[in-house]
């Protein structure tokens, strides 16, 4: 049986260069089953979707006149360094965001005050190491949406 997990997803969007993240839960699913892993990997695609839609529409747009082109920078199925990633959504975050031995998409993400202690912290996490993250980290400020905090269509956006 597959765990219910956290997913996280950098998009960069251009030509404006803002930065969105998104956490979805994917739920859990029998492993011998490949149409539950199947449903549970399209119901975390699902919740990024309404996310990513509902920022486009509510902030993007209003924001910025271009048209914009949205680009996955970075997915992470691996708890983040730093509590400010386990919270509610809606707000902004300096992000930490490191390459990892398997190429991208997959990075590895996390808050910290400094780069050093990111690192520090990543080193303390065999999880974490077993991604092989690859120095230096690049740190985004980004606009931080959950599926836990969605909200109805009336509510204002972020």
């Amino acid at each position: 049986m597959s765990s219910q997990t956290d997913v996280f997803r950098l998009f960069s969007y251009r030509p404006c260069g803002q930065d969105l993240l998104v956490r979805v839960v994917r739920p859990a699913a029998a492993n011998a089953d490949q149409g539950a892993l199947d449903a549970a990997d399209a119901a975390a695609d699902a919740a990024t979707r309404r996310l990513t839609a509902r920022w486009e529409r509510e902030h993007l747009r209003s924001g910025c006149p271009h048209r914009h082109t949205p680009s996955l920078v970075a997915e992470m199925q691996e708890a983040p360094v730093g509590e400010e990633l386990y919270g509610s959504g809606r707000r902004r975050l300096g992000v930490w965001v490191a390459r990892t031995g398997y190429g991208a998409p997959w990075m590895v993400l996390g808050t910290a005050p400094t780069e050093a202690q990111f690192w520090e912290e990543v080193r303390d996490d065999p999880d974490l190491l077993g991604l092989g993250p690859l120095a230096p980290a690049d740190l985004r400020r980004v606009c931080f949406l959950t599926d836990g905090d969605e909200a109805p269509p009336s509510a204002p956006a972020v």
